[in-house]
């Protein structure tokens, strides 16, 4: 079985890379720079987030995000696809800074900027990818759980084994951000209310996973820290999405 890092690499192939530099207006290898920036870094605060998270639930959330995608995981076309949807709250791409959020709340642009600079592209190109691969993500994971038959524990586990690679995995020049975000710290040195808002945050990304629609983020106020239901409203607009989708096939 490859490795999980290994797997989600190959969802961002050479062929790939070139289109987005196209898209983009950067040079092939200023993208291949900041692809292997970018992902890294998601996946360490995925990691992170893992760590302190129901192993359940992150499952369940990942594998409703495989099976309701609506773009081929890991081709050319489904990835431009996601690049393509759009800035509206409802878009994949969107989605993909929901979760950005959830993980880094609003240091995800210093991850952009010192993407940027490392890169040397620009920083709306960082932001972009960093959105591309955030949106994508989740159901790569369902789809590594599916195609290796993973419990949620050992998808889990797997998940976080990230996190003591990450140094490896992370060029040089970024390892610096990385530690200023914890990415590399103890989750059992993390406060109690840190704690609260992964487990919140997990919880309203299921939600919208699952379709369940009737929930509304300003009715869940009463129990919910004020920066988790600040997410609320885009995992509430991704489960408008999530269920009008058709099941994949």
């Amino acid at each position: 079985m490859s490795s999980l890092f290994t797997v989600i690499a190959r969802a961002f192939p050479r062929e790939l890379i070139s289109h987005l530099a196209a898209r983009l207006g950067e040079g092939e290898n200023g993208m291949k720079r900041a692809l292997d920036g970018v992902l890294p870094m998601i996946m360490g605060g995925m990691a992170r987030q893992a760590q302190t998270s129901d192993a359940q639930l992150l499952f369940e959330c990942n594998n409703r995000a495989y099976q309701t995608t609506l773009y081929g995981l890991g081709s050319v076309t489904g990835m431009l696809g996601i690049l393509g949807s759009g800035t509206a709250a409802d878009s994949a791409l969107m989605q993909g800074e929901t979760l950005l959020l959830g993980l880094f709340g609003n240091s995800w642009q210093a991850i952009a900027v010192s993407a940027s600079r490392y890169a040397q592209v620009k920083r709306t190109t960082a932001s972009t990818l960093l959105t591309l691969v955030s949106a994508v993500l989740p159901g790569l994971l369902g789809q590594y759980a599916e195609h290796n038959r993973l419990s949620a524990a050992a998808l889990t586990a797997n998940l976080i084994g990230i996190k003591s690679q990450l140094n490896t995995l992370l060029p040089f020049d970024l390892r610096a951000v990385a530690n200023s975000l914890g990415l590399n710290g103890d989750a059992r040195a993390a406060k109690a209310g840190n704690r609260q808002g992964w487990i919140v945050s997990w919880m309203l990304l299921l939600t919208a996973a699952l379709g369940i629609t009737s929930l509304r983020p300003r009715q869940l106020a009463p129990v919910v820290p004020a920066a988790s239901l600040a997410l609320g409203q885009g995992y509430w607009l991704a489960a408008q999405l999530a269920g009008q989708r058709p099941g994949r096939r």
